[in-house]
């Protein structure tokens, strides 16, 4: 499955279907192939991981704007 990891310092990176991930205490693997790990990212360096697609996440933030706008709304109308 898709997904984006943000590294502690903010840096974030998008990976596609074709990575397999796991976390072993703390430590996240990641490959081509389920247990013949190229990359170890130390859990002090990375802080997220987002699963699923861009275009889900990106559907998600967008279904968050149009509840804060309603909310918004709301306040607004509470004001008058």
């Amino acid at each position: 499955m898709a997904f984006k990891l943000t590294y502690t310092d903010g840096e974030e990176a998008e990976y596609d279907d074709s990575t397999v991930w796991e976390v072993d205490d703390g430590v996240l693997k990641m490959g081509r192939t389920e247990g013949e790990w190229s990359v170890l990212v130390s859990p002090s360096h990375w802080a997220v991981i987002e699963m699923g697609s861009a275009a889900a996440r990106a559907g998600n933030d967008t279904d968050d704007d149009q509840e804060d706008k309603e909310n918004k709304k709301d306040d607004d109308d509470d004001d008058e």
